[in-house]
C-alpha cells in the first residue's frame, strides 16, 4: 500500500538537502525505507553535465548502506546472487543526462512487487531532478567563488554598481585603493564614497571612449586623491548593453531594467611619473643642446670679466674695499660660468675637472657670496667647521655650487615661512667604506619638507616654489655633482621642524703638490729662460687682449690672429715658440687649423694648446680627444693660463 506520509517526508528531505553529499545519503536512506530492501548503493557520476573544470573534483562517488556491503557490478542488468538475493538497478536521468544509479538488494528474488516499482521509478525521477538542480547550484557557487578569487587577485580595483551608483560587488584591491574595508564599500554610492577621499580632485570628467567594445558604451574619468598624491583612471562599461538572452523571463527583466555598470579603477601614478621623467629627460636633452650652443658665446665674455677682475686684484694701489668688490665680481662671474657648465654637465653627464679641495674653503666661499643677502633677509648663519677634515679630490666650483644651492633653498624657505631664522653649517671628519671622508651638514629652522615632497626633492624640475621662482634643477644638479664625486647627498626633515641636508665626500689619500704660485713673484732667471714668442688665435678681441696682458706678466711676446686663416698666413713667414688657439671661430676654426698643420707643419703640433669655452659639445669633445693636446676651458684663471704655458714651454725646451 502506498504510504503517502512516508513519501512526503522523503521527498521533502531530498529537496532540503543542501549539498550533493547530503542529498546522496538522504536519497539512499529514503530508498531503503521506501522499498524495504536489505542494502543499497547510490552512485553520482561525473559526466559532461558535471565537468571537473567547474570544480567538481569533490563530487560524491558511490555510497553503500550498510557500509560493508559490496557494490554490485557495473552491469546495468538486474542480477541474482547464488544465495537467492537480488540486485535491482534504477538509472538517475534528467534532461537526457544520466547522473548516476540507484541499486537495491532484496533477499527475495521476486522483490520488488508490481506496486512498489512505480513508486521507486518516481522516487528516482525526483532524486535525479533534485540532484541536477543541487549540482547546478554548487557549480554556480564555485563559479562565484572563483570569480571573486580572480577579482581579488587583480591589482586593479573592480566593482559593479547599479544605475544609481550603489556598489553591489567589489574586489579587495578597490578597498585597498580607497583605504577602507571591503564591507565599508559595498552598498555605498560611488560618488559619496569618492568624495570622502582626501584631496579628491577630478582631473578629467567622465567622457566616452572611442576604443574598446563600443556596444558596452565605455567611458573614462581621471582623478587625484590621497597623501601623497595618487592618480587613478576609472573606466566604466554598461552591462545592460550586452544584449545577452539568458532564456529566463526574470533574468531578462533584470537586464532590461538594467543600468548596471562594471567599473575598473587603475592606479596610473607610477606610469605618469615615468612619463614625467621621460619628458624631463627630453627637456634636459633640449637644455643640453641649447646650452651647448650658447656656452661658447657666454664663456668668452665671462673669460674677459674673470681675467680682468683677477688682474685688477693684483693692483697694489687698490683699497681694501675696492679689492673686496673686485673679488666679489670675480667670484660671481666665475659662478655664472660654472652654472652654465653644471647645466651642461647634468644634461650630458660630463665628468668634473678635479683637484685637491679644502672643504672648509669651499663653504667659506659659498657663504661669502650669500652672506650680505642673508643678513638683509634676517637669516643668521652659524658655522662649526672642523679643522681636521681630509682633503677631497674634487671640483671646488661644483662643490661650492652644491653648498650655495642648499643654502639658497633654506633661506628662501625661512623667508617665506617665518621671515627670519637660522642656518647652521657644520663639518666633521667621518669614514665611508673604511676610507677617511668629510661630512657637511646644513640645517635650518624653516618649515621643513612634507613627507610626500621629501622623496622627490632631488627629482629634476620638481619644485614647490611659485611659478617663476624656481626651475627645479638646483637639487637635482647638486645630487649629480655629488654622485660624480663618488659622494652621498641626502635630506632629512620633519614638517614644521626644519630640514637637514647631509653631504659625505671621500677623502683623498694623496697630497696637493700643485700649490698656488704667487702672481707677484717671477724669477728673473726663469723669465729670461722662459720668455717666448706666442701666437694667440681667437676671434674675440677682448679675450686676445686679456691673454696678451696675462702672458706679458711673464715677459712673453704675443702675436694675435683672429681666426685660423690669419694664423696660417702668419706661420708662413714666422715661427713661434707656442700656439694658443680657440676651437670655434669663423672662417677657419680650430679643428680645420689643426688638420692643416698636420699636413703642412707637423713640427708645430706639439706646440699647440687649445683655449675654448665650448668643451661640452659632442663635436668639440671628439676633436679634442683625437687631437690629444692640452686644453684650458674658458673662463680661465689667469694664473692657470700662466702655469700651463710655463709647463708646456719647459717640456718643449727639455
Amino acid at each position: 500500500m502506498f504510504n503517502f506520509s512516508l513519501w512526503s517526508r522523503l521527498t521533502l528531505d531530498i529537496v532540503a538537502a543542501p549539498t550533493l553529499l547530503r542529498l546522496q545519503e538522504v536519497a539512499l536512506r529514503g530508498a531503503l525505507s521506501l522499498s524495504g530492501a536489505a542494502a543499497g548503493t547510490l552512485t553520482l557520476s561525473n559526466d559532461e553535465f558535471d565537468s571537473p573544470a567547474l570544480g567538481t573534483s569533490n563530487a560524491p562517488a558511490t555510497l553503500s548502506l550498510p557500509s560493508d556491503v559490496a557494490p554490485p557490478s557495473d552491469s546495468a542488468a538486474d542480477s541474482v546472487s547464488p544465495a537467492g538475493s537480488r540486485w535491482r538497478h534504477w538509472p538517475l536521468r534528467w534532461d537526457g543526462h544520466e547522473l548516476g544509479r540507484l541499486s537495491l538488494l532484496w533477499s527475495s528474488p521476486d522483490a520488488p512487487d508490481g506496486e512498489l516499482r512505480p513508486q521507486l521509478d518516481a522516487f528516482c525521477q525526483h532524486v535525479a531532478a533534485t540532484a541536477a538542480k543541487t549540482r547546478l547550484f554548487e557549480q554556480l557557487q564555485y563559479i562565484k567563488r572563483e570569480w571573486q578569487a580572480m577579482l581579488d587577485g587583480m591589482i586593479d580595483g573592480v566593482y559593479v554598481c547599479d544605475e544609481s551608483g550603489v556598489i553591489l560587488r567589489a574586489n579587495r584591491a578597490l578597498a585597498t585603493m580607497l583605504g577602507c574595508e571591503l564591507t565599508d564599500v559595498l552598498g555605498r554610492r560611488r560618488d559619496d564614497l569618492w568624495r570622502q577621499l582626501p584631496e579628491y580632485t577630478v582631473l578629467r570628467p567622465w567622457q566616452p571612449l572611442d576604443i574598446g567594445p563600443m556596444h558596452l558604451s565605455p567611458r573614462m574619468t581621471e582623478f587625484r586623491c590621497g597623501h601623497p598624491d595618487r592618480v587613478f583612471v576609472e573606466m566604466a562599461f554598461e552591462l545592460h548593453a550586452t544584449g545577452v538572452n539568458l532564456g529566463h523571463p526574470n533574468l531578462e527583466r533584470a537586464r532590461d531594467d538594467g543600468g548596471r555598470r562594471l567599473c575598473v579603477l587603475h592606479d596610473v601614478t607610477e606610469s605618469r611619473r615615468l612619463q614625467e621623467q621621460l619628458l624631463q629627460s627630453e627637456k634636459l636633452a633640449a637644455l643640453g643642446e641649447l646650452t651647448s650652443g650658447v656656452a661658447h658665446e657666454l664663456n668668452n665674455p665671462l673669460a674677459t670679466v674673470v681675467g680682468y677682475a683677477e688682474l685688477l686684484g693684483l693692483d697694489k694701489t687698490l683699497s681694501e674695499n675696492q679689492k673686496r668688490k673686485v673679488s666679489t665680481m670675480h667670484s660671481e662671474a666665475t659662478r655664472a660660468s660654472n652654472i652654465v657648465s653644471n647645466l651642461l654637465a647634468y644634461a650630458r653627464r660630463s665628468s668634473p675637472e678635479k683637484g685637491f679641495v679644502v672643504i672648509n674653503d669651499v663653504i667659506a666661499a659659498a657663504l661669502e657670496m650669500r652672506r650680505y643677502q642673508l643678513q638683509t633677509d634676517d637669516v643668521t648663519l652659524t658655522t662649526d667647521l672642523a679643522p681636521d677634515l681630509p682633503p677631497v679630490w674634487g671640483d671646488a666650483l661644483q662643490l661650492q655650487q652644491v653648498v650655495f644651492n642648499i643654502i639658497n633653498n633654506a633661506a628662501q624657505a625661512i623667508h617665506s615661512w617665518r621671515g627670519a631664522g637660522e642656518i647652521r653649517i657644520s663639518t666633521r671628519a667621518t669614514t665611508m667604506s673604511g676610507q677617511n671622508a668629510a661630512r657637511i651638514t646644513i640645517e635650518d629652522n624653516g618649515p621643513g619638507i612634507a613627507p610626500e615632497h621629501l622623496r622627490r626633492v632631488f627629482d629634476p624640475f620638481f619644485t614647490t616654489k611659485p611659478t617663476g621662482e624656481g626651475t627645479g634643477l638646483g637639487m637635482s644638479i647638486s645630487l649629480r655633482i655629488i654622485s660624480n664625486h663618488e659622494g652621498l647627498l641626502w635630506a632629512e626633515s620633519r614638517l614644521g621642524h626644519g630640514a637637514r641636508f647631509l653631504i659625505e665626500l671621500p677623502g683623498s689619500a694623496g697630497e696637493d703638490s700643485g700649490g698656488v704660485i704667487d702672481e707677484d713673484i717671477v724669477n728673473d732667471d726663469e723669465c729670461v729662460q722662459e720668455c717666448a714668442h706666442i701666437l694667440v688665435v681667437d676671434d674675440e678681441e677682448p679675450v686676445v687682449t686679456l691673454m696678451t696682458e696675462i702672458l706679458a706678466l711673464d715677459g712673453h711676446r704675443v702675436t694675435p690672429a683672429f681666426n685660423g686663416a690669419e694664423a696660417l698666413a702668419l706661420l708662413q713667414n714666422n715661427d713661434y715658440d707656442f700656439i694658443l688657439s680657440d676651437v670655434r671661430m669663423p672662417a677657419v676654426g680650430g679643428p680645420t687649423f689643426f688638420e692643416i698643420l698636420q699636413t703642412t707643419r707637423p713640427d708645430l703640433l706639439s706646440k699647440v694648446m687649445f683655449v675654448t669655452g665650448d668643451t661640452m659639445s659632442q663635436s668639440t669633445q671628439t676633436f679634442l680627444q683625437r687631437a690629444a693636446r692640452p686644453v684650458l676651458s674658458k673662463p680661465f684663471d689667469p694664473e692657470r693660463l700662466r702655469q700651463m704655458v710655463r709647463e708646456n714651454l719647459q717640456r718643449l725646451r727639455a
